[in-house]
Parts: structure tokens; sequence; C-alpha cells
């Protein structure tokens, strides 16, 4: 437990994890006579529980109960018997902080934003697949070597939005103006929240936003994948329904979490403030195709993972359709932009199947041979 925010009361956490623990035997219980229900026994269970978890979870009970981003980087380090390398910015344009996963000299450098509403720091999962991603890569016969670089970006409600894109924009102008990196070396990844808070940082490439620092490029960034992109804030699309009961997220959760993210939460900010709507760098789906005019010019090439038992999913299509009409009418080639869709996927589901079995699916096999075209190019 993260020792240092206040415990918020043994009731609380009983009601928490009690919650979690009937959900998960009521499941499990009732798992032979449903016909909707995960892919398998123990991913239907387990998806119940992190259902249970995120309906009832606060933000006190998740301080005290998490370690942050950084306390998880320096455990991840002790645990691989590595030396920790972080990056502090601090600049006339703010602070940020990020951590290394591989060496600071590698070429090819991925600057990575984790998932968690905005609200929640990376978890061990996020960390180990990246590090393991990390250790793949290099073992590949190639010239050039490759790390990745954690943002460690203040959360919500702490911090609210643009302090998180600020944060991004800073880490990735030091990388370009500090470390040497070459635009052209560099990509960009992130899984939910992430995932979004990647599209919110290219669409100020793009379109700068006028309360974050600007950042030059000299050439388009080498690319940007993205695991169940949080790019709409909308919970009344029809996978809400349809994946309600096989998905690991809960509307209610995401509808308080964006509330804290963009200063809309009720005096109560633990109770549903019904539904909220960002603007076009907060809330990414909420463009129309112009907005993405010219992008192939700040990136070179896009990947967009999701899973087709997300709540999200819908979403993210109809942000597919829209990013990838922009993209083509504004003059980038149609093949640059790939959005991946695997039935059946959960939730950031390379991610989730690499903490739930530590194997390799498929869909993360494709991943890494669309990354390795990129370092190869």
């Amino acid at each position: 437990m993260a020792q240092t925010s206040p415990s918020p009361g043994f009731l609380s956490l009983a009601t928490l994890f009690g919650g979690i623990a009937s959900t998960a035997i009521a499941r499990l219980l009732s798992y032979p006579f449903r016909s909707r229900r995960a892919p398998t026994f123990h991913k239907d269970v387990l998806y119940a529980a992190v259902r249970a978890m995120l309906y009832r979870l606060t933000i006190p009970q998740s301080r005290y109960i998490n370690a942050s981003t950084t306390q998880r980087h320096l455990q991840l380090c002790k645990d691989k018997g590595e030396e920790p390398k972080t990056i502090e910015v601090d600049g006339k344009d703010g602070k940020a902080v990020a951590h290394w996963l591989g060496s600071p000299d590698a070429e090819h450098v991925v600057l990575y934003a984790h998932g968690g509403g905005y609200t929640q720091p990376a978890s061990p999962g996020h960390l180990e697949y990246f590090y393991k991603l990390v250790q793949d890569m290099n073992a590949q016969p190639r010239p050039s070597s490759f790390a990745v670089v954690v943002l460690a970006y203040t959360l919500a409600p702490e911090a609210r939005y643009p302090h998180q894109l600020r944060e991004a924009a800073i880490m990735l102008s030091h990388l370009i103006n500090d470390a040497s990196k070459s635009p052209s070396k560099i990509l960009l990844s992130g899984d939910s929240a992430g995932g979004g808070l990647v599209f919110s940082l290219l669409s100020h490439l793009l379109h700068p936003h006028p309360h974050v620092p600007e950042v030059k490029l000299s050439a388009p960034l080498a690319g940007a994948f993205l695991y169940s992109s949080w790019v709409s804030f909308r919970t009344d699309h029809d996978s809400f329904t349809r994946n309600a009961h096989i998905d690991v997220l809960v509307p209610n959760v995401l509808r308080r979490w964006s509330a804290m993210y963009m200063s809309k939460s009720n005096d109560d900010p633990e109770t549903d403030p019904g539904p909220i709507s960002g603007d076009s760098y907060s809330e990414p789906a909420s463009n129309d195709p112009a907005w993405w005019h010219g992008m192939h010019r700040v990136v070179s090439n896009v990947l967009v993972w999701a899973g087709g038992d997300e709540v999200l999913v819908d979403g993210m299509r109809d942000f597919d359709r829209d990013f990838r009409k922009g993209w083509e009418t504004g003059g980038g080639d149609a093949e640059n932009v790939l959005f991946v869709e695997i039935p059946r996927g959960a939730h950031i589901g390379p991610i989730l199947e690499n903490m739930i079995s530590k194997r390799k699916a498929n869909d993360q096999m494709m991943i890494e041979e669309w990354l390795k075209a990129r370092l190869d190019s």
C-alpha cells in the first residue's frame, strides 16, 4: 500500500473488498447459466471483480492502496536488478517527470502515457509489459536500439486538464531538444486514457493549445501505437449496453473520472456527475474530420488497437472513421493508418493478456511486427 496517503478507514476498505469478493463469487456460481460472458471462465470472473472494484473505488481508497507510477518504476528496477533512470524537467514551461525502460542512448524512443482514467497510476502490469517489449525489440537482429520513456504525469483530481497535456508536451520537447532525439526516431504510445492523452498531444502538435508550450518538429514523428484509446467521454454508445457484463470498465466510473479530469465534478466528486464533454484536445472524438487535416505531417504512421468486447469500442469506431477521413482528405496515405479490432478482445487486451497469462497473443505479435517495420524503416 502507498504509505504516504492516509487510510480511508477500515469500514471503507472492508466495503470495497467485500463488494469485490461477493461479486466474484456470484459471477463464479452463475457462470454455467449465462450465455453472454467473457471468453474464458477465469476472465469472466476476473473482469466482474474489476468492474465491482471500479464501481466502488474512491480516490482516497486508490491513493491508499496504490503506489505511484514513480514508486512502481523504482520497484520494477529493484526487481530487475537495474539502476533507475529518471528524467526530471523543471523549466520556464513547467515541470514533467518520466522514467526510462531501456537505455537513454537508444536510437528509437517511445514516449508512453499510461492508462487509468487520468486518476490512477500505472500498474505494475503496465510497466512489466513495456519492460518486456523493450527486451524483445532489442533482442531482434537490427542496427538500432529501442527504449521506452514512461511519462509519470500528475493525476487528477490533484491536477486537472490541461496539466497532463502540458507535461506530455514538455517531455516530448525535452526528448527532441535536450536529449537530441530526432522526431523521426520517436514514437508515441498510450493505453486507455493514455491513448486519449496521445491524441491530445497530436492535436496540440497540429493545432497548438493556447495554454500548453508549443513543440516544434523538424520532421514527422515515426509513429503512434495505441491500445483501447479513451477518445470519447460519451457513455451512451450501444457498446456500453452490449458489452456491459463482459468488459472491465463501468460507465459511472468513466463519468466520475472524466469529470475530475475536466473540473466538472459534483460537490461530492465521488458521485455520478452525469454526461461529461470535453474540448477538441481532451476529447479527440469530438472533432470533425477537418481537424485532422495535415496530421501526416505530424506523425508518419498510426496503429490503433481495439477490442470487440469493450464498452469503448463504438466510440473508437466513430473516431477511427473521422480520423481516417481527415488523414486521407488532408493528404495522408490511407495505408499509414491501421485500426485493428479484435473479436472478443477486452479493454487493453494485449497488456491485460500479459498480466493474466504472461503469454503473447496473436494481436500482440501483430503490434510488434508493426513496430519492427517502424524501427527498420
